[in-house]
């Protein structure tokens, strides 16, 4: 396999398809979710394409007074996100999720959320090991 850049396209890091939960789950089954997958967003089913819940949406919501096993991850999702297309290069995406202070991005093709880009696959590519 050859060496992935940052000249290169954003669909070379894709791996496995995104991880989904519904919109009535509980915080509590999101986190559970989040640490079996060991990933740090989900995709939220039934809702606007892209919505995500991360575990910074859960941990604010915690914060805020939240019980984990009543509150429901449509009311703390996220709608308004940033997304990249696959076509997208890696460097272009790693500086707009800079700018915008987020640590994940739903790849969309096709009006479809076909996998999300995460801070770690970008720290891969620039230590060498994307």
């Amino acid at each position: 396999m050859p060496d992935i850049g940052p000249d290169d396209a954003i669909r070379v890091l894709l791996g496995r398809a995104p991880v989904t939960i519904a919109t009535n789950a509980t915080l509590r089954e999101a986190a559970e979710a989040l640490t079996e997958e060991s990933i740090g967003v989900i995709l939220v089913s039934g809702a606007h394409p892209g919505a995500l819940v991360s575990e910074r949406d859960i941990v604010r919501a915690l914060a805020d007074g939240a019980d984990p096993d009543a509150e429901q991850v449509g009311n703390v999702m996220a709608l308004d996100v940033l997304s990249v297309g696959p076509d997208d290069v890696i460097a272009e995406v790693t500086a707009r999720m800079l700018d915008s202070e987020i640590r994940h991005a739903p790849v969309v093709e096709d009006e479809h959320v076909i996998g999300v880009i995460s801070t770690r696959d970008l720290l891969a590519v620039a230590a060498g090991r994307g």
